[in-house]
């Protein structure tokens, strides 16, 4: 998770929960989604664009029918747009009509362009809390699964989203759009399934003592999902770590991945660990599930003790899969041999699949990842 923000720019900040009440018809929960950063520039198009003055609302570029423009990072903390520096220090970004298109993927509503602190630019996507779960479903799993799997999804996707915005209101975005978070690509990930098992899920959240939980949720978990206070610090008295023998049909349930030992030196110095070539790797301590919790490493120069969250990081979590692994040196690479997907804590996707294709509705699949909660609707 992101430390709280430090930017210049908090004057212009927003945030809180402000969720949708009895009184107000059609209120709508506002998300702020982090789509993009570590760029120096964005190519963005659209019918007819607006662009604003975040902070004081003055308009750019009136009366030009607009559908394309490039935003670049100019001078700290100036943005460029169309080459010309512009002494807004961030912009909003609107189009009359239809979605906003970046680097191919389109999206709703608005966009927000920030400077970054290491001379980067992000943008932030900021819809209805609804639109953005009818996107996120087919990034996170299929709509096409046993339909309680994708009730279920919605629900955990809408609880998470809404735990980490009263998280971070100090913050530019309540949401990474990574993995990091929840995977969410613009509109072009919708379809009627997704929309609809968002509806009939409308507004439902997993409460603990009438406060939304920190649902989180990976892909598979390996036969047993993890304790959270392995992964994160604080204290979640309904994420335990449970037996799961429904993710069994998983293609991920087991995978390999082999490395050579320049490979593991270069992903190492990428995290700040100096040392020369990867001679060995043995796994120090795990948990009780057999995640490992800590690597030791030996090189040329000297020994380096690794968290196993912080090695999977390093390596990348599409290659190593999951902390609960094995590994074995031959011919000069390292095989690593592990179950599961992902951090292994909440609920398990595939779990939830094989849950939903044995009869279990939605409700039933979120209480027995998640315990002591109840389902209802914050006001």
């Amino acid at each position: 998770m992101f430390p709280a923000s430090s930017f210049f720019w908090g004057a212009i900040l927003f945030g809180g929960i402000c969720f949708a009440s009895s009184n107000v018809a059609e209120a709508k929960e506002i998300i702020r989604v982090l789509i993009l950063r570590d760029v120096s520039q964005c190519k963005l198009s659209g019918q007819e664009l607006a662009l604003q003055d975040l902070k004081t609302g003055q308009t750019f570029f009136k009366n030009q029918r607009l559908s394309s423009l490039t935003i670049e990072r100019g001078a700290h903390p100036r943005l460029r747009v169309r080459g010309h520096p512009i002494s807004a220090q961030a912009f909003l970004l609107t189009s009359s009509g239809g979605p906003l298109t970046i680097n191919g993927r389109r999206y709703r509503d608005k966009l927000k362009i920030f400077p970054g602190q290491n001379g980067d630019l992000w943008v932030i996507n900021e819809l209805p809390l609804e639109q953005y779960l009818v996107g996120l479903i087919n990034c996170e799993i299929s709509s096409q699964w046993p339909w309680e799997a994708v009730k279920a999804q919605a629900v955990v996707a809408r609880t998470y989203a809404t735990f980490q915005k009263g998280n971070r209101l100090g913050e530019l975005f309540d949401l990474d759009s990574r993995v990091i978070d929840q995977v969410y690509e613009g509109i072009d990930r919708e379809d009627g399934r997704s929309r609809r098992a968002v509806k009939e899920t409308d507004r439902e959240l997993l409460l603990y003592q009438g406060q939304p939980i920190f649902a989180v949720y990976h892909a598979c978990c390996g036969g047993k999902t993890e304790s959270p206070e392995h992964i994160w610090p604080g204290d979640y008295p309904y994420l335990k770590s449970i037996a799961c023998n429904l993710c069994l049909d998983s293609p991920f349930f087991l995978w390999n991945y082999q490395a050579d030992s320049d490979t593991l030196s270069k992903a190492l110095k990428s995290g700040g660990f100096s040392g020369s070539r990867v001679l060995g790797i043995e796994v120090s301590e795990r948990s009780q599930t057999r995640r490992v919790l800590q690597v030791s490493i030996q090189s040329e120069k000297r020994p380096l003790e690794v968290s196993g969250k912080e090695f999977r990081r390093l390596l990348g979590y599409d290659q190593l899969r999951s902390t609960n692994f094995i590994v074995n040196a031959s011919g000069g690479a390292f095989l690593f041999s592990g179950l599961g997907w992902g951090h292994g804590v909440g609920l398990c996707q595939w779990g939830a699949k094989g849950m939903a294709e044995g009869g279990a509705d939605y409700r039933s699949i979120l209480k027995y990842y998640y315990r002591k909660v109840d389902l209802g609707k914050l006001s």
